[in-house]
């Protein structure tokens, strides 16, 4: 029962573009929650010993939340604020949920594959988008709405690139673990860099080339290897007209290659929306900027927790929903220095608590801690969701949980 309770926090954390009928609430707001209190109401027993262990873990993340509900209400915007707590508060429960699911689990490889089937899912239904972006379930989910038109299923392409990222990097793990068979690798591989390369995300890009050195230094993959994927990735990108212009080459007479085969590269943007990356990208300083400003006018507190995509975002590009691109940044402007402080605490107490020789959970935590240095993503569930299954599993990670090798080294 456990199991399928974790299986439908999986499926709802996809669930944040639908909401209530005659409500404006997502459904996910309380179908995380509840689910969350299905993994906890069923491992009752052992609760205590959860505590007992994690207390340090546990009282961390308590002052951190306490610290986002005192910022809230004393913010100039308290309604946002507020409103916005309510909606973190829900990943507190999830987080603990978690702790509870992967204590002294010895079947984690299940909800490893899990989350690497989740991931396979997201990046097909990104693909799939691509080819019929005005197909009824990607209009249901109205996003997004700027070109390239791909993950709608998450928030935007950026979080789509950095995930199937994370996923291609985690089937590498799972198989060199032989949790997954080689043939099922070799599908991975197409079904997560094909995507990657058309989400046109330079932080998706990025976060790839990372895990990539990371798997490198844990010896999961060989520089052969290495150098495979990223040609692979290098390829794609080259071929594909959205790809290519994101990397300033879309005046080429040669790129991207699928001009090569089809005179008409429009066919990936039959709405000729524009690139609305480009714009992003180059507004980062400013971004940064004003969150930096708005740190100085209230360094103790913040400005209250959403505030930021709310009020000071629409300053520099004109339409709410835009954060700080940063994670500390956003952390430091919403929260002050305080909460910054809880923040950094919290991250230390998880460090203290990993084991290193543990790439499973070492290397996605590092992807997903590296990819909002330039972005910042707790408003998206799914992602936030994956990301704090890691860190529950990274907590309870164990000297004795290491890769699985061949019979004949054990």
């Amino acid at each position: 029962m456990i199991n399928i309770f974790f299986l439908l926090i999986l499926f709802s954390s996809l669930l944040g573009r639908i909401k209530f009928p005659g409500i404006n609430i997502g459904i996910h707001y309380l179908l995380l929650p509840a689910f969350s209190f299905g993994i906890i109401s069923l491992s009752l027993k052992s609760i205590p010993e959860v505590v007992k262990k994690h207390k340090v873990i546990l009282i961390s993340i308590s002052l951190m939340y306490l610290w986002m509900w005192l910022s809230s209400f004393m913010s100039q915007f308290p309604i946002i604020a507020i409103t916005y707590s309510l909606k973190y508060s829900t990943y507190y429960i999830l987080f603990f949920a978690f702790l509870v699911l992967t204590f002294k689990n010895t079947n984690l490889a299940f909800y490893y594959r899990c989350i690497l089937y989740l991931l396979q899912t997201i990046a097909i239904l990104g693909f799939l988008e691509v080819l019929l972006p005005n197909y009824w379930i990607f209009k249901l989910l109205k996003f997004p709405s700027f070109y390239p038109e791909i993950g709608s299923i998450m928030q935007n392409p950026n979080q789509f690139g950095v995930i199937v990222a994370i996923g291609l990097c985690l089937s590498l793990i799972l198989e060199k673990q032989n949790k997954i068979s080689k043939i099922e690798l070799y599908i991975n591989e197409l079904i997560f860099i094909i995507p990657l390369a058309l989400s046109a995300s330079g932080n998706g890009w990025l976060t790839f080339i990372i895990g990539m050195f990371l798997l490198l230094i844990y010896k999961i993959i060989s520089f052969r290897k290495f150098i495979y994927l990223t040609s692979l990735l290098f390829l794609c990108i080259v071929t594909i007209p959205v790809s290519t212009e994101r990397i300033g080459l879309a005046d080429s007479k040669i790129f991207p290659l699928i001009n090569v085969f089809s005179e008409n590269s429009s066919i990936l943007n039959p709405n000729k929306k524009p690139l609305m990356i480009i714009i992003t990208g180059l507004s980062r300083f400013e971004i940064w900027q004003a969150a930096i400003n708005e740190t100085i006018k209230r360094p103790l507190t913040g400005i209250g927790i959403g505030v930021f995509p709310e009020q000071i975002g629409v300053k520099v590009w004109g339409h709410k929903g835009y954060h700080a691109h940063n994670i500390f940044l956003n952390v430091l402007a919403e929260q002050g220095i305080m909460g910054l402080l809880l923040f950094i605490n919290f991250l230390l107490r998880i460090t203290f608590k990993l084991q290193y020789t543990n790439s499973l959970v070492t290397v996605p935590i590092i992807m997903f801690l590296m990819s909002q240095m330039p972005d910042f993503f707790a408003e998206d569930y799914t992602f936030t969701t994956i990301e704090f299954y890691f860190i529950a599993a990274a907590i309870n990670s164990r000297k004795d949980f290491v890769m699985q090798f061949k019979p004949e080294v054990i």
